[in-house]
């Protein structure tokens, strides 16, 4: 009963003028058991209900299996869904308001390597010079398009470098609860942590 009233009160407290456009999580693959698949569902239902229209996702595992298990999980969820892989994004949910990046070990140091890459062989085929190159044509080539304002941390203290170009002025919050364990509350207190702050976008 008296989770559910503070539960209440920070959803009363959080400024829905001021909300995050989009939230970033990074989890490890170890994350991910069933309780922890569930969770990814529930994120969703959270960002939903406040609402907050933009998620990114980063897990650290590139393979067959962890592939599986996150399209098993979110193939009919509500909202709109792009799973990147090393070599392919693959569209899934059933669609809605909320738009969701999924990133399996799509890293930022790789993102801004083929974004230079891409280019380096438009310099070479004569159609940019080098001195065009600006942040606006980087961005343009990277593989993810948001910027998060909040990128949230659960159970550790280290940050992969997941959206390093896009979060270079997004809010931290860092939690000792583990995924598995996060909920809603967990969530809104990052929320509610990240409006009390005075952003200062690098000045």
């Amino acid at each position: 009963m008296l989770h559910r009233l503070y539960e209440q009160f920070l959803e009363i407290r959080i400024s829905r003028r001021d909300l995050p456009k989009c939230v970033a999580v990074v989890l490890n693959s170890e994350d991910l058991d069933q309780p922890g698949l569930k969770r990814l569902r529930d994120l969703i239902d959270w960002c939903s209900s406040l609402p907050i229209p933009s998620l990114a996702l980063y897990v650290d595992e590139d393979s067959a299996a962890m592939q599986q298990k996150i399209a098993e999980t979110l193939s009919d969820a509500p909202a709109e869904i792009c799973l990147h892989t090393a070599d392919r994004a693959l569209p899934m949910g059933k669609g809605g308001e909320i738009k969701m990046t999924v990133s399996l070990g799509v890293g930022g140091k790789r993102e801004v390597t083929l974004a230079m890459r891409e280019l380096l062989k438009e310099v070479e085929a004569g159609k940019l010079e080098p001195e065009e190159i600006d942040e606006a044509k980087i961005e343009a080539h990277l593989r993810f398009k948001q910027k998060p304002d909040l990128v949230i941390r659960a159970g550790g203290r280290q940050l992969s470098d997941f959206m390093i170009w896009q979060a270079a002025y997004s809010e931290l919050y860092f939690t000792d609860v583990n995924w598995r364990s996060m909920r809603k509350i967990d969530f809104l207190r990052a929320i509610r942590d990240s409006q009390k702050r005075d952003r200062r976008f690098g000045r």
